[in-house]
């Protein structure tokens, strides 16, 4: 008898995007039925919340040796999406052994602004000789094989060339980054209609380098 889910498992502009979260911020428990989703910005915990219809209370949570509650956590259990996130390439403890995710090309972009969402960031500064603004684009991760997949598939649906992928002094995480002109077409491409689920404060930030060019 197959068990009912209460998610529904159909890929969508709205579901690719939370699954770029749970890949980023997101922990699968050993259990083999919690998700768990945790993070600083409460309204991208709500947004999940959201999108995938959950009843679930938002907890509050403090990390390491700090007593600072200053983290929301969303814990949730289904088994049959936990299984489907074994499936498409979501592991427990996934965060140094994460690798290509089986996201439907048409939803990449979805998935990569929560990706974008739950590690990236947009930094911006003046080139030192021409004195022009520059903008990166960079996505974290402990595990060089998602980055590597993700760098692909960008270069591959974005038709860009540019992208590398670098280690931090004293770090444990390696970054993905993209140059100026990379990083203004994935921008334009992740934030394609004002409706599509995102972080308000990073939207604004992409928004505002968009304007301008």
């Amino acid at each position: 008898m197959k068990r009912k889910s209460n998610i529904d498992l159909i890929w969508s502009p709205e579901f690719a995007y939370v699954i770029g979260i749970i890949a980023s911020d997101g922990n699968l428990s050993p259990s083999g039925r919690h998700i768990n989703i945790t993070s600083k910005d409460r309204e991208m915990v709500e947004t999940v919340k959201s999108i995938l219809r959950l009843m679930n209370k938002i907890g509050r949570k403090a990390r390491g040796y700090s007593k600072d509650k200053k983290y929301f956590v969303l814990q949730f259990g289904d088994i049959n999406f936990y299984e489907f996130l074994l499936s498409i390439g979501l592991t427990p403890k996934k965060s140094k052994t994460i690798g290509a995710v089986a996201v439907p090309d048409k939803f990449f972009r979805d998935f990569l602004r929560g990706c974008f969402d739950g590690d990236g960031s947009l930094g911006t500064f003046r080139h030192p000789e021409s004195k022009h603004p520059q903008v990166r684009l960079r996505i974290t991760s402990a595990s060089p094989a998602f980055l590597i997949w993700l760098l692909k598939s960008a270069q591959r649906l974005f038709v860009i060339e540019g992208g590398y992928i670098y280690s931090p002094k004293n770090k444990s995480v390696q970054i993905l980054s993209f140059g100026k002109a990379d990083s203004i077409k994935i921008l334009h491409l992740m934030y394609y209609k004002k409706s599509v689920p995102a972080l308000s404060r990073k939207r604004k930030i992409a928004t505002g380098l968009l304007v301008g060019e």
